[in-house]
C-alpha cells in the first residue's frame, strides 16, 4: 500500500477556544473545500459546550465559529453531512446520554449562514439520525444513519432512514444476543455499501473486537451482530468506501473495554471489508490506559477520488487534520477469490432425497456468511455433484450465487462426466451461474494411467471453448485422486487462466512445492487439509477449503486470518482444528448435516451418498459432543 501525506496539521491553536473538545465530524464540499466540526467547551457534559465549525481555505484552516448552542445545555457528536449541494449538521442536545435529543442545522453557502435548529424526529428522546459518524447515500438515491441508543443497561444499534434528508424511519435494531457477550453491546455505528447493494456496517463494542452486521435490504434489516478480527478499544470507528471500491478504516488498533486511545490508524481493506492491511499509525504515545495526554480518538473520515480526508480528538486539546492521497490502484481482478476460508458447501434434500431443499440451501447460504467465510465453493463433492443431475447441478450453483448477492464470491463445480464435450457443456452451465470461477475437477481430464501431457492437451481444449471464463482446480478425492505436479501447475500459471486450486495432498513438502510453482502468478493455494492448515499459511498458502467449515469456520477464520499476530493462539487453534477434524470420518456429509441443525440451521438429514438411517444415536451423540465443545471453544477462546 503506497500513499503520500498531502497535508497534517491541527485545526486549530490548543486551548485557544475552550478548555476541551472532542468527537469531531468532516465533509467536503462540492467544489472540494474541506470542512470540520466538533464539540467543545470546558468539559464534556459542561453545560458551556457547544458545537464549532471551520473551513480549510487556501490550505489554513478559518477561525472555529460557534454554530449551534442552546443555554445550560450540552451539545454533543455533531455529524456533517452534504445532501443535494446542502450542508446539514446533526447534533445531540442534553445532559445525560439516554435523555438526547437529535437536532439539525442546514447551510446553503457552505456553512457560512445557518438556519435555525429543528428536531429532527419531533419529540424523540435517546437519539435518532446520525449517532457519530456520516450517513451514507444509498444507489437509489435515499440516505441512511447510522444509529444507536445508549442507556444505563444496554447499547443498541439501528439506522434511520430517509427519502428527502427531512423525514426519517427507524430500522429495526441490529440483533445482539447478550447472553453471549460480556458487555452492554454496541453502538456507533459506521456504514457502507457495496456494488451488490448490500450494506455493511462495523460497530464499536464492549467486546475488544469491532463487530459487524449487514442487511441485504436497505438497511431495514440486519443480520446478527458478529465479532471480527478487528480490535476495538470501546471507542469510536469510523470508515469509508472509496470510489474505486477500497474501504478505509480509521480507528485505535487496541482491544479491550475503556482501553487506551493509542494509538489512531488507518488500514485498507480491497475485499470489501473481509481482511484489511496492517495498521498505518497517524499519532502515537505510549500507555497502558485511557488518559488525556495519549488521547487520539473518535475519528471521522470521508474520501473524494483518491484523496482521504481524516479529522480525530488530539489530547482534547484540538482537532487533528490529514489529507492523504492512495496510490490509485488496478481494479480488483475478475477472479474476485480472496484469502481465507472458503467452504465446501453440502446440499439440503427433501425428507425423501428426491429433491434439493432450496429453502434450506438459503438459510445455509446465510449461516455462512454470518460466520464470516471468505467465499463459498458450491456443486462440490461436499455438495454430492456426482449424485446430482446436470439440471440440478446448473441450478444449485446459480441458486446460491444469487443467494449470496456478492456478499461473498462464490465458485461452482459440477463436471462429472467421462466425455470431455458433455463436460465442456456442463462447465459452461457453471459460468453462466455467475460464479467468480468455475473449478475443473483433476480427476476428469485424465484417467490414472494417463500422463500431464494428456491432462494438459484436455485442459486446453476446455479453455479455448470457453474463452470468457476464469478458473479454479479441485483434486477431488472421487473417483480418485490425481494430484497435480508442480510442472503441470506451472503449465496452469503460464496461461493466466487460473485463479486457485484446492490442494488435498495433505503433504507439506508438495505443498511447499506447489507454491514455488504458482509463486508470482494469479493461482492462489487453498489447503483442504485441516492438520496442516498453520503451517501451510505460513509457507504461503492462501487459505482454507474443506468439508470442516460446515461445523466451525471460525475457528479456520481465526487461522487464516489472524495466525501472525499470536503464535500461541494459533497452534492452540490448529489443535483445536486438527482433532476436531475427525469427525468427518463419522458419516460425512451427513454428521455436517447433523451438526447444522445444532448451530440453528434446519435441513433434513437426507442425502444420496449415503443412509441417514445409518446414522446412528451413538454419532449424534458423538456430534453433539463435538458441537458443545466447540461453544465452549468459542465462549472462553475466541470471545476471551
Amino acid at each position: 500500500m503506497k500513499y503520500q501525506v498531502i497535508c497534517h496539521q491541527h485545526i486549530f491553536e490548543s486551548e485557544r477556544y475552550f478548555d476541551q473538545c472532542h468527537a469531531s465530524t468532516v465533509e467536503v464540499l462540492p467544489d472540494g473545500t474541506p470542512v470540520a466540526a466538533w464539540f467543545g467547551g470546558r468539559h464534556e457534559k459542561s453545560p458551556d459546550v457547544a458545537i464549532w465549525f471551520s473551513r480549510r481555505m487556501g490550505g489554513e484552516w478559518t477561525p472555529p465559529v460557534r454554530v449551534a448552542d442552546v443555554e445550560g445545555v450540552p451539545c454533543w457528536n455533531p455529524v456533517l453531512f452534504c445532501h443535494q449541494d446542502r450542508l446539514m449538521l446533526f447534533y445531540k442536545v442534553g445532559h445525560e446520554i439516554p435523555q438526547w435529543q437529535t437536532m439539525v442545522i442546514t447551510s446553503d453557502d457552505g456553512g457560512i449562514t445557518w438556519s435555525e435548529p429543528r428536531e429532527l424526529v419531533e419529540g424523540d428522546f435517546g437519539g435518532r439520525g446520525p449517532v457519530k459518524n456520516k450517513p451514507i447515500h444509498l444507489k437509489d438515491g435515499s440516505i441512511l444513519a447510522p444509529a444507536s441508543v445508549e442507556t444505563a443497561s444496554d447499547w443498541t444499534a439501528f439506522v434511520d432512514h430517509s427519502e428527502d434528508g427531512v423525514h426519517w424511519t427507524k430500522s429495526e435494531n441490529v440483533p445482539f444476543d447478550a447472553r453471549t457477550y460480556s458487555g452492554m453491546g454496541m453502538i456507533q455505528p459506521t456504514l457502507w455499501q457495496d456494488e451488490a447493494g448490500t450494506v455493511h456496517m462495523f460497530l464499536r463494542s464492549t467486546e475488544g473486537a469491532i463487530l459487524s452486521s449487514e442487511s441485504t435490504d436497505g438497511g431495514r434489516s440486519w443480520s446478527p451482530a458478529r465479532r471480527t478480527s478487528l480490535p476495538n478499544n470501546n471507542c469510536g470507528i469510523d470508515l469509508v468506501r472509496m470510489e474505486d471500491g477500497r474501504i478505509v478504516l480509521v480507528y485505535n488498533p487496541v482491544s479491550g473495554n475503556w482501553a487506551a486511545r493509542s494509538p489512531i490508524a488507518f488500514a485498507v481493506s480491497e475485499d470489501n471489508g473481509r481482511t484489511f492491511s496492517e495498521p498505518q499509525i497517524l499519532d502515537h504515545v505510549p500507555c497502558d490506559k485511557n488518559e488525556e495526554q495519549a488521547e487520539f480518538s473518535y475519528p471521522a473520515i470521508v474520501s473524494r477520488g483518491n484523496d482521504l480526508y481524516i479529522t480525530y480528538t488530539w489530547k482534547r486539546r484540538t482537532i487533528a487534520f490529514w489529507q492523504i492521497r492512495m496510490e490509485p490502484v488496478a481494479q480488483p481482478a475478475a477472479d474476485g477469490i480472496s484469502d481465507g476460508v472458503w467452504v465446501t458447501m453440502v446440499t439440503p434434500f427433501t425428507k425423501d432425497g428426491k429433491e434439493i431443499d432450496y429453502p434450506a440451501v438459503e438459510r445455509l447460504v446465510n449461516w455462512y456468511i454470518e460466520q464470516g467465510v471468505d467465499g463459498l465453493f458450491a456443486v462440490c463433492q461436499s455438495s454430492e455433484m456426482f449424485y446430482l443431475s446436470r439440471e440440478e447441478r446448473r441450478k444449485l450453483g446459480k441458486f446460491v450465487v444469487e443467494k449470496a448477492a456478492g456478499r461473498v464470491p462464490v465458485v461452482v463445480s459440477g463436471h462429472v462426466s467421462e466425455d470431455l464435450e458433455e463436460q465442456i457443456a456442463e462447465l459452461r452451465d457453471s459460468r453462466d451461474s455467475g460464479a467468480q470461477a468455475v473449478v475443473l475437477v483433476s480427476n476428469r481430464l485424465a484417467a490414472p494411467e494417463e500422463s500431464d501431457e494428456v491432462w494438459k492437451e484436455r485442459a486446453q481444449k476446455i479453455l479455448d471453448a470457453i474463452p470468457d471464463c476464469v478458473f479454479g482446480i479441485y483434486e477431488c478425492p472421487y473417483p480418485y485422486k490425481r494430484l497435480m505436479s508442480p510442472e503441470l501447475l506451472k503449465w496452469c500459471a503460464s496461461t493466466g487462466r487460473f485463479a486457485f486450486i484446492k490442494d488435498t495432498c495433505c503433504d507439506l513438502e508438495q505443498m511447499k512445492e506447489k507454491l514455488e510453482a504458482i509463486s508470482g502468478s494469479s493461482i492462489k493455494l487453498f489447503n483442504a487439509n485441516s492438520a496442516t492448515i498453520l503451517e501451510s499459511m505460513r509457507m504461503g498458502a492462501a487459505g482454507f477449503c474443506g468439508v470442516m467449515a460446515n461445523f466451525h469456520p471460525r475457528i479456520y477464520l481465526e487461522l487464516t486470518h489472524n495466525w501472525k499476530g499470536n503464535r500461541q493462539r494459533a497452534e492452540m487453534c490448529q489443535h483445536f482444528a486438527t482433532v476436531t477434524s475427525f469427525c468427518e470420518l463419522q458419516m460425512y456429509p451427513i454428521c455436517a448435516k447433523y451438526h447444522l441443525n445444532l448451530c440453528g440451521v434446519p435441513m433434513e438429514l437426507a442425502a444420496r451418498v449415503k443412509s441417514d438411517r445409518d446414522f446412528t444415536t451413538l454419532r449424534k451423540i458423538e456430534t453433539q459432543a463435538l458441537h458443545q465443545l466447540y461453544l465452549d471453544w468459542e465462549r472462553h477462546f475466541l470471545r476471551g
